[in-house]
């Protein structure tokens, strides 16, 4: 009876991976041809999706991701125990399951990800659908566009005590905010727009996690424990994921495109502060120019960054250092070859909008 149960289990795996390995070969083939993607995908598919999605877990107040990702992580660590104890004993039988059942488990993730979510990630780019794709960007035009957000940054912060402003009620006028914008309507699912707090800030702070969408429950969560000066662009940011955008530089933008003209001062600062962080990163290889920038920044402005820096320096270690490498090479793989650097590149994102809308005006 037992051999009849091992060969039964056996060939439930293999049917399971089978079935598995034929639908990741449909889904290659799709990622080739981003036309198709964004049609027959980020237009049609991943609505219905996230409609799905709401029904089942936009109710529950807390992170259903979270706990999805904490199931899977010991159902993995049990499995690998699992195949290790069979393999110390020489039980062939219970080691071909279990290897067949860590396989299944794997690839039914991959599948699982790539249906819900993931093939956004070869979507036609939200530069091809704004035509800023083809514009070639100078030194020059670079750090015009970086004086002119330094100056309003300055001026804004002088505006507005973003350290007395409270983080209660910004969920809210985010999610309206970003239902409200118009600017990539017929690009962005607004299915869902909704976001939550992690199970625990503290954790995704060790992660150095400002925030984070979940992509097998469609989930959006914001550390309630990051500084004032990112909060409202790190809202908008995760909210981009859930609206079907995979690319993190073009999150970044589209958070500060919805932001950038907000009558809230504190959102409008937030997304300035933000784009003048991402565009100061390429003066760091010329410590003279940047140097000749940081005294462009005032007091205030400079002392936002230093509290964003040392908020996450008080968290960092092997932790982050392991989640950042597994984190930089699952955006490699995810058609961002660039891997955590592809969040920087909304700079040529900013400084070609900037130049499109000057050639309007001319």
């Amino acid at each position: 009876m037992k051999h009849k149960a091992s060969n039964g289990s056996l060939k439930k795996y293999i049917y399971s991976i089978t079935v598995c390995l034929i639908l990741i070969f449909l889904i290659e083939g799709l990622t080739s041809n981003s036309v198709w993607v964004e049609e027959y995908y980020a237009q049609h598919f991943y609505p219905a999706v996230s409609y799905l999605y709401i029904i089942l877990f936009s109710w529950i107040p807390f992170s259903v991701g979270d706990l999805f990702y904490a199931g899977a992580a010991l159902f993995l660590i049990y499995s690998i125990i699992t195949l290790f104890k069979n393999l110390f004993l020489g039980n062939l039988p219970k080691l071909k399951i279990s290897i067949l059942r860590l396989v299944v488990f794997l690839l039914a993730v991959y599948v699982l990800f790539n249906v819900n979510w993931g093939l956004n990630y070869y979507r036609v780019s939200v530069s091809e659908k704004l035509g800023i794709s083809d514009y070639k960007i100078t030194r020059e035009e670079y750090l015009v566009v970086l004086d002119r957000y330094i100056a309003i940054a300055n001026v804004l912060r002088e505006q507005v005590d973003i350290t007395a402003k409270s983080k209660n009620g910004v969920k809210g006028d985010i999610e309206e905010l970003v239902i409200q914008d118009t600017l990539l309507d017929d690009y962005l699912c607004k299915t869902q727009i909704q976001s939550k707090s992690p199970i625990s800030s503290g954790l995704a702070s060790y992660f150095t996690v400002s925030g984070y969408f979940n992509p097998f429950t469609l989930e959006v969560q914001v550390n309630q424990h990051i500084p004032n000066a990112s909060y409202p662009f790190v809202n908008v940011h995760e909210l981009a994921h859930q609206m079907g955008v995979g690319f993190e530089d073009e999150c970044n933008f589209i958070a500060f495109l919805t932001l950038k003209d907000n009558q809230d001062l504190w959102y409008k600062y937030s997304a300035y502060y933000t784009a003048v962080e991402y565009l100061m990163y390429p003066l760091y290889g010329d410590k003279e120019l940047l140097k000749i920038y940081k005294e462009k920044l005032s007091p205030l402005v400079l002392n936002d960054f230093k509290v964003d820096r040392e908020f996450w320096m008080s968290y960092r270690g092997w932790v982050n250092k392991v989640s950042g490498m597994f984190y930089n090479q699952f955006l490699k793989h995810n058609n961002q070859p660039e891997g955590m650097e592809r969040y920087s590149m909304m700079t040529r994102l900013l400084v070609a909008w900037e130049k499109k809308q000057q050639e309007e005006i001319n």
